[in-house]
């Protein structure tokens, strides 16, 4: 093993709010040891955002990541499959991210970054949300893990030139599940 050339210096959430969701918690609280509560089904959004912190630095490129995961129970439809989480969840993180010099053959240092960068704040979030509800009635719940490819800057525009839609920004970046 050796280290990547792209690092996750820092991490700081903005909020972390986790609330049960009466409407849709269990009645009792389960056993965490017989019943794992499985994200399939729930709409979780996120909102992504990327600005580089440093662009002429010599050595490397700094950049800082914005994270915003949501999960309302909200009804995006009314599909019979549709699932609900027993939590509220609404949860901001913002990364410094470093792209090391030599990174490029690997991509672009902004795809780098947003991919490797959303990635790792995910982890974080994911984490804070199973520490917080570990201790709350309706039981501990994971995040599902997620791929955030589809936030390459070349992939995004692709997808913007099949679909003609006023061209945006390429900051901030959002995704919806």
């Amino acid at each position: 093993m050796k280290t990547a050339p792209i690092q996750l210096l820092q991490v700081a959430f903005r909020k972390v709010q986790v609330e049960v969701d009466d409407q849709h918690a269990p009645p009792e609280p389960l056993n965490p040891f017989t019943t794992i509560f499985v994200f399939d089904g729930v709409n979780i959004s996120t909102e992504f955002g990327i600005g580089e912190a440093e662009p002429n630095h010599e050595r490397e490129r700094l950049f800082v990541v914005t994270l915003r995961v949501v999960v309302d129970n909200q009804s995006a439809s009314e599909a019979p499959e549709r699932k609900f989480s027993p939590y509220l969840i609404d949860v901001e993180a913002k990364g410094v991210v470093v792209v090391l010099k030599g990174a490029e053959k690997f991509g672009t240092p902004e795809d780098l970054a947003a991919v490797n960068g959303a990635s790792l704040l995910w982890s974080a979030v994911r984490e804070q949300v199973l520490t917080v509800t570990s201790r709350m009635m309706a039981g501990p719940v994971t995040l599902p893990t997620m791929n955030f490819h589809d936030l390459k800057k070349q992939e995004a525009l692709a997808a913007e030139s099949v679909v003609p839609v006023k061209k945006a920004k390429p900051s901030p970046r959002k995704q919806r599940e």
